[in-house]
C-alpha cells in the first residue's frame, strides 16, 4: 500500500472516551505482555489505524485498514487473528492485513489472548472463551464501519479460532473461515481439536497448508478433510514446499487467499 495513513488510537468502551485498563481482572491473558506489544506495534504503525475494543470489561489492541481504493472497496471485510505469544502486527498476518486491504475489503487484525512465553499449546485450550468474545467485538466493530460480510482468516492457534468460534456460534455473521496452518492439539480441550469443530460447520472453510508444515498440522490433515465431508464449502489446500510460516512462499499463500475470497464473496 503506497499512501501512508494516519494513525489514530481509538477507545472503544461502551460508546465512552476513557484510558485502556490493563489490570482487568476478567481476563486470563497476560495484559502484561499485551501492553508491551502494543507499546511498540503503536509506535511503528504505518499503514492503519490502531483501534481499542473492549471484550468482557477488557480492553485490546485491534489494527484496523479502510480498503486502499475507495472506488473499489466493498462491504467485506476480514478479521485476522495471529497465532500464539505475539500480536497483530505480526509477520505474514500484519502483510495480509495490508494486502487485503489493498485489494478491496476491510481488514482487522486482533490481539488476541496470549499467555507467559514459557507455557504449552495446551494451556492456551483456556484462551478460547476470552478469544470468542473478542471475535465478537471485531464483527461488532466492523458492522459499525458499514461492512455486511465477515471473514475469519487465523494462522496457527488463531486458525483454531478461526473454525472452533463458528462451530460453536452457528448463528453468528461469519461468511466463511480461512485456517492458515490448522494444527491439532491433542492434549487441549475440544476447541484444539479442529476435526471435532469441522464437521459442525457449514460456512465456506479454506484449509490452507504447506508440504513442510509442523506435525501437528500435516498429520491431521486427511482426518480434517474427512471431519468436512458434508460441507460441500470446505477446501483443503497444500502448497508444496511452504513450511508453518510461508517462508518464501508468501505471494502463493496471498494469491490463494484473494482468489477464494473473491470467489466466495459473492456466493
Amino acid at each position: 500500500m503506497h499512501n501512508k495513513r494516519r494513525i489514530s488510537t481509538l477507545i472503544l468502551v461502551l460508546g465512552f472516551c476513557l484510558a485502556p485498563s490493563w489490570l482487568a481482572a476478567a481476563s486470563v491473558s497476560n495484559l502484561e505482555r499485551e501492553k508491551n506489544w502494543a507499546d511498540q506495534v503503536v509506535d511503528f504503525m504505518v499503514v492503519g489505524e490502531a483501534v481499542w475494543l473492549e471484550a468482557n470489561k477488557v480492553q485490546f489492541l485491534s489494527l484496523y485498514t479502510k480498503p486502499a481504493d475507495a472506488q473499489r472497496a466493498s462491504t467485506t471485510g476480514v478479521i485476522l487473528m495471529h497465532g500464539r505469544g505475539v500480536h497483530p502486527a505480526w509477520g505474514l498476518i500484519d502483510t495480509l492485513r495490508v494486502d487485503l486491504a489493498d485489494a478491496g475489503w476491510h481488514t482487522l487484525s486482533l490481539q488476541m489472548p496470549i499467555l507467559d512465553p514459557d507455557v504449552k499449546l495446551k494451556e492456551y485450550s483456556k484462551t478460547f472463551p476470552e478469544a470468542f468474545r473478542r471475535i465478537d467485538a471485531g464483527i461488532r466493530y466492523l458492522q459499525q464501519q458499514g461492512v455486511t460480510k465477515i471473514f475469519l482468516l487465523g494462522h496457527s492457534t488463531g486458525a483454531m479460532y478461526s473454525v472452533a468460534y463458528p462451530a460453536e456460534h452457528p448463528k453468528a455473521p461469519i461468511a466463511g473461515a480461512i485456517a492458515i496452518g490448522l494444527s491439532t492439539e491433542p492434549a487441549g480441550n475440544k476447541y484444539m481439536q479442529p476435526t471435532a469443530m469441522l464437521g459442525k460447520i457449514r460456512i465456506p472453510v479454506l484449509d490452507i497448508f504447506g508440504t513442510e508444515d509442523i506435525p501437528g498440522v500435516l498429520d491431521y490433515a486427511a482426518a480434517r478433510r474427512a471431519a468436512a465431508r458434508n460441507n460441500k464449502f470446505y477446501r483443503q489446500v497444500r502448497t508444496k514446499d511452504a513450511d508453518h510460516f510461508f517462508t518464501d512462499h508468501y505471494d502463493i499463500l496471498k494469491i490463494r487467499i484473494i482468489d477464494w475470497l473473491k470467489r466466495t464473496q459473492s456466493r
